[in-house]
C-alpha cells in the first residue's frame, strides 16, 4: 500500500465493530499512512473502540453522539486541538431501531434517513478543515 495519506489526518464517524464498512476504510486510510481519529457514539461503545483503535497505531477515539450538537461542537474543539486542520471527514454511520426496519410507515425511514444525511452536512460545514486548493 502507498503512503498516498502520509501527513494528512482523517476523523471517521460510524465505526461500530471489525464487520462496519467504516472499519474497513479506517484500516485502509491508516495503511495509506493516514493519522486517525474515530468515534463512538457513548459510553457503552467505549471499549469497543478502544479494542478497535489497538489495531491501529496513533489512532485515537473521541465519543461523538452526532444526534448532540453539543457533542459534535466539543468533539470539533478536541480534534482542533490534537490535530489542528482535519484533510478528511469520513461519514458511514447507519441507525434504525430494530423494530422499525419492519415497518412500513414514513417515520421510521424519515429517522434514518435524517440520521445518515443530517448530521453528515452538520459535520462537514463545522470540522475544523483544511483549505482546498481551489478556495
Amino acid at each position: 500500500m502507498s503512503n498516498s495519506l502520509q501527513g494528512r489526518t482523517a476523523v471517521v464517524f460510524g465505526v461500530a465493530n471489525k464487520r462496519s464498512i467504516a472499519w474497513a476504510i479506517a484500516q485502509q486510510m491508516q495503511q495509506a499512512g493516514a493519522q486517525l481519529a474515530i468515534t463512538y457514539q457513548n459510553e457503552r461503545l467505549k471499549q469497543e473502540a478502544a479494542d478497535l483503535i489497538a489495531d491501529l497505531p496513533n489512532a485515537q477515539a473521541f465519543q461523538c453522539d452526532v444526534s448532540r450538537d453539543e457533542e459534535i461542537a466539543q468533539l470539533f474543539a478536541q480534534l482542533k486541538e490534537r490535530y489542528g486542520k482535519l484533510d478528511a471527514l469520513v461519514h458511514s454511520i447507519a441507525y434504525a431501531p430494530a423494530e422499525d426496519l419492519k415497518a412500513t410507515s414514513p417515520t421510521p425511514v424519515a429517522t434514518a434517513f435524517a440520521l445518515r444525511s443530517i448530521p453528515a452536512l452538520t459535520l462537514w460545514s463545522r470540522s475544523p478543515r483544511r483549505p482546498a486548493a481551489h478556495d
